[in-house]
């Protein structure tokens, strides 16, 4: 390598070096809002009260995801990468509403670990749940049948998003998890999927720490007369994320 080339790569090292430096600085700034950790704690008894199932998830998330816990390491290190894979407190949060709320019927969007844990807790329940995922890229959707079927999980019930078509599924679901694809698409997509809930059904939202997103979220479910609650107590995480649940 030439001393110039030598010094591009040095060069292109600093410029990551900053640019993650930065990502992690303002992440911790949005992290450490005061509005909303005052929202994380006036939604929290406000939550338990129209979800009861919750009542009994503070402290115990962890406890919840930890049959899961070794998969979920293994599957960081060679399937997804951690920042995307979802964290073993949203992994607590799932198994905690499946198992307190019996839903008839379940859904992932944004396939991957979630798809894994639905499954395997649905399984296990008296009356089992359908479950479905669906995720807006068929390379990744095709990478998680290969996942269910190496846990030996089986891998019925996958969707590409385009061949899904929600607005004929819209009110099936009990339980509705958006984890689905980058934030544009997660934003735009938020209608369609808020939809799929039955009346009464809960839909929980992932990443919410991202404060644009969270504004653009929280602003439109608002004007359509829905008021989600912050699980930030609960779901917090190591790379300061966190949900939120809605009832429809």
């Amino acid at each position: 390598m030439t001393a110039e080339g030598a010094s591009r790569g040095v060069g292109a090292l600093l410029r990551r070096g900053i640019q993650s430096g930065v990502v992690r600085v303002k992440r911790r700034a949005a992290d450490l809002s005061p509005a909303e950790l005052r929202r994380s704690r006036a939604d929290w008894p406000l939550a338990v009260a129209a979800v009861p199932a919750l009542g009994g998830l503070e402290g115990r998330l962890l406890s919840l995801a930890e049959p899961f816990a070794a998969d979920h390491a293994r599957y960081c290190r060679e399937v997804g990468h951690p920042v995307h894979a979802a964290s073993l407190e949203l992994v607590g949060l799932i198994i905690g509403l499946v198992q307190g709320s019996a839903p008839a019927a379940v859904i992932d969007l944004g396939s991957g670990f979630t798809s894994y844990v639905l499954r395997a807790v649905a399984a296990q329940q008296a009356a089992p749940p359908l479950v479905h995922s669906v995720d807006d890229s068929r390379e990744w959707l095709e990478k998680t049948r290969g996942y269910l079927r190496a846990q030996g999980v089986g891998d019925a019930g996958l969707f590409a998003w385009p061949d899904f078509a929600p607005e004929r599924r819209a009110g099936q679901y009990d339980l509705v998890v958006h984890d689905m694809g980058f934030m544009d698409t997660r934003f735009e997509t938020l209608d369609q999927v808020v939809d799929l809930a039955k009346p009464g059904g809960l839909v929980v939202l992932d990443d919410m720490h991202k404060p644009d997103y969270r504004a653009k979220a929280l602003a439109r479910l608002s004007d359509r007369g829905l008021v989600p609650w912050s699980l930030r107590r609960i779901t917090h995480d190591g790379l300061t994320r966190f949900a939120y649940l809605l009832r429809r």
